[in-house]
């Protein structure tokens, strides 16, 4: 053989074990899914009705989602939902509350 031939053989096997290894490497690499992430994902509202004593801030602790920042972003997101002028609810006040879920919660 000549050194032409020899040296492409050699280069050609380099590459046959390098891809070799990386199939190996890569190809066995274990995937795991986010089980955080939902996939049909949607934006829901629920009905409440204000009990004594209650404020918006603990029905954003009860109804928020993990979408929201924090109660503060919930708390104006559910007033402009229901175009509260104030955040000030009353007992017997119907409010919508948004979540975000796969399904509806009924």
């Amino acid at each position: 053989m000549s050194y032409n031939v020899k040296k492409r053989l050699f280069t050609v096997i380099i590459i046959l074990a390098l891809v070799f290894i990386m199939v190996f490497v890569f190809g066995g690499t274990k995937v795991s899914a986010d089980t955080n992430l939902r996939v049909n994902e949607r934006k829901y509202f629920t009905s409440y009705v204000v009990q004594s004593g209650d404020t918006l801030w603990d029905i954003a602790g009860n109804y928020m989602t993990k979408e929201y920042r924090d109660r503060n972003e919930y708390i104006k997101e559910v007033a402009l939902s229901n175009q509260m002028e104030s955040y000030d609810i009353r007992p017997g006040q119907l409010i919508l509350l948004p979540y975000y879920a796969d399904a509806p919660l009924y």
